[in-house]
């Protein structure tokens, strides 16, 4: 990172709004380092939160919400499909801002309105692309969203995914680093895959910061082999999580003798199921000839 390429950064924050003291900012030079050579911002506002103060910067390809501390940096990066609607307000000489998504609601106050305004205008029409504005929540609902795209998956691909309870979760934590964990999963009749985790783990934090996971499913003693890509969001039907709960944490035999799975022993933070969306799926069955 150059100063040349720190400097062209800040003339595109005035183009969206930001004043000289938010040009001048530990965010900054984060922004400059995680920007992609193609991404354009389309808006952006800085403020204070529960945390401190921190940025949401809106592009073309995502919304990300970057609070740059001296010994540490907090990053999220949101797909706007799991965007759900902004909400701003005004205050006397500042303004108060709410980003609704399907994982965690992002509210900073005392923002700079010319910040807000220009924000939420944007926002709004990254949603408008793709579905309908209520005025009267302020949210937007999205539109139908197309069928998953099962690359080489045939009916038995689907028939083998349903037929298992055991895969390789992977995440990707707030470094970009890639997490994994073997969880018991369940689908329902829409192939939608469920799971069960704690708060606090690994994999719980994981999908509020990057809401794009990977399923792995294997059956050992064949060439069998599933891999599935999708959005996860946290689910919030008290019905749909009180099935989840009870098709999971039942005993399961274990060495010759039968047990809780590992998901009911762990101890950080609240149960939670997460709901995963398929968005691509690709079954191979490599014992047979071609």
């Amino acid at each position: 990172m150059s100063e040349a390429d720190v400097k062209e950064l800040r003339d595109k924050l005035k183009a969206v709004g930001v004043g000289a003291v938010g040009l001048h900012t530990g965010e900054v030079r984060e922004l400059a380092k995680v920007l992609h050579a193609d991404e354009s911002i389309g808006g952006v506002v800085y403020g204070k939160y529960t945390g401190g103060i921190a940025w949401l910067i809106a592009t073309d390809k995502r919304v990300i919400f970057l609070d740059k501390k001296v010994f540490f940096t907090t990053m999220d990066e949101l797909t706007y499909d799991v965007v759900s609607g902004v909400k701003s307000s005004h205050a006397g000489v500042f303004a108060s801002i709410i980003l609704h998504t399907r994982v965690h609601d992002y509210a900073m106050n005392y923002v700079v309105p010319k910040c807000a305004q220009i924000f939420v205008k944007f926002i709004e029409g990254r949603r408008l692309e793709s579905g309908s504005y209520n005025v009267a929540t302020s949210r937007h609902a999205p539109a139908e969203a197309a069928p998953p795209s099962f690359q080489n998956t045939s009916d038995e691909g689907l028939t083998f995914l349903k037929e298992h309870d055991l895969a390789v979760l992977s995440t990707v934590d707030r470094t970009g680093s890639v997490h994994g964990a073997v969880i018991y999963y369940l689908v329902d009749q829409s192939n939608l895959v469920y799971l069960l985790t704690k708060s606090e783990t690994g994999k719980g934090r994981n999908v509020y910061a990057h809401s794009q996971v990977a399923l792995t499913v294997h059956e050992p003693g064949t060439m069998q082999t599933l891999q599935l890509q999708g959005i996860a969001e946290v689910e919030t039907d008290q019905t749909i999580k009180d099935k989840v709960f009870t098709a999971i944490v039942k005993p399961r035999p274990y060495r010759s003798k039968m047990e809780l799975p590992p998901v009911a022993k762990l101890h950080e933070g609240a149960f939670m199921v997460i709901r995963i969306s398929p968005t691509f799926m690709s079954y191979h069955d490599y014992s047979k000839t071609e």
